[in-house]
């Protein structure tokens, strides 16, 4: 007779990595998008010698909470 093959059960996830699911990537994604975009478009209008470089900083943000998207999308695929 053939035994049964079958995976190893991996032990329970603790600490922060129970939070490392695709829906809680996606969601921090989503919001570093739109914080970032928000705070890019309020600090453009504020009237500041370094506004531009707040700017890039908070679209900086946007780009990787769209990284985070594109993450979350590929773990959901496997």
């Amino acid at each position: 007779m053939l035994a049964a093959v079958t995976e190893p059960e991996q032990p329970p996830k603790t600490g922060w990595h129970r939070y490392e699911t695709p829906e809680a990537i996606g969601l921090a994604g989503l919001i570093a998008i739109v914080l970032g975009l928000l705070l890019a478009i309020v600090q453009a209008n504020a009237a500041s010698d370094d506004s531009p470089l707040w700017v890039t900083i908070f679209i900086g943000i946007a780009l990787v909470g769209v990284g985070l998207r594109i993450e979350a999308a590929l773990r959901s695929r496997r």
